[in-house]
């Protein structure tokens, strides 16, 4: 049987979990009454911090969507402009920089545990994915995955080869 990756990939399941994680953390944290604000960091910091990850995260996801939507037609493994910094940019943007940027806004500490979280889903969920690829291109997805971060982007080695 041949197994197929749909277009969304991992993104319903990171979502649902994610989301059940945030309802029980919400659920504890008002039983609890639990407030912890990242008081070591002056509050200015952390909004231009918050700030600048979400605006990186949004050129990330922008630039992921535009290359997914040219080349879903495609039959080839593409390793340029995004690809080249991230095998998961799509991902990254929401992990790494859009939900992180959110919660330094919110100024909570107990809500950083939620791109932790997310992060070990994507980690559990990413394997069959990673598997799928390998089957399809096999050494070519190898040595691609040798050179590239899984999640955390190397924007130093992008690539905007022609295409």
């Amino acid at each position: 049987m041949k197994k197929i990756i749909t277009l969304l990939g991992i993104g319903p399941g990171l979502v649902l979990l994610t989301l059940l994680y945030s309802f029980l953390l919400k659920t504890e944290i008002d039983y609890y009454h639990f407030n912890s604000t990242l008081k070591i960091v002056p509050y200015n910091f952390l909004v231009i911090i918050g700030i600048f990850l979400i605006v990186v995260g949004l050129l990330l996801l922008i630039l992921s969507i535009i290359a997914v939507s040219k080349l879903r037609k495609t039959d080839r493994l593409y390793t340029k402009r995004i690809y080249s910094v991230c095998r998961h940019p799509l991902y990254a943007a929401w992990i790494v920089f859009i939900v992180l940027g959110i919660i330094l806004l919110l100024n909570s500490l107990i809500l950083l545990t939620i791109p932790l979280v997310m992060y070990f889903i994507f980690k559990l969920l990413i394997k069959n994915e990673e598997t799928f690829l390998l089957n399809k291109y096999g050494d070519q997805y190898r040595e691609y995955k040798n050179q590239v971060g899984l999640l955390f982007p190397k924007f130093w080695r992008y690539k905007n080869d022609k295409e």
